[in-house]
């Protein structure tokens, strides 16, 4: 090899970072901050997505329902109008 031994550290050297460099617990503090933003982000834009899915699945089941109910009631109704058109609401013949 071409290195000096000297500079080589071994394992009881303390080996410092740069001068300015960010301390070790400092970078991992900022690490987990930024990948807590970006979980935040993402949980919430998934979160608000499925909320928008159910909302418009429940909003498509309640128009069913409200179909079905219409079209089940629809008869009796046109049925009892007409009735009492013609005969009068408290007539009985």
């Amino acid at each position: 090899m071409s290195h000096p031994m000297d500079i080589i550290p071994v394992l009881n050297d303390i080996v410092e970072d740069e001068p300015g460099a960010v301390a070790p617990i400092e970078r991992t503090t900022l690490f987990l901050d930024e990948l807590e933003s970006r979980l935040t982000v993402a949980i919430h834009e998934h979160a608000d997505e499925l909320v928008h899915n159910a909302c418009r699945e429940m909003e498509a089941l309640l128009l069913e329902q409200v179909s079905d109910r219409l079209r089940a009631q629809l008869p009796g109704m046109i049925a009892r109008i007409v009735d009492e058109h013609f005969h009068g609401p408290s007539r009985t013949n």
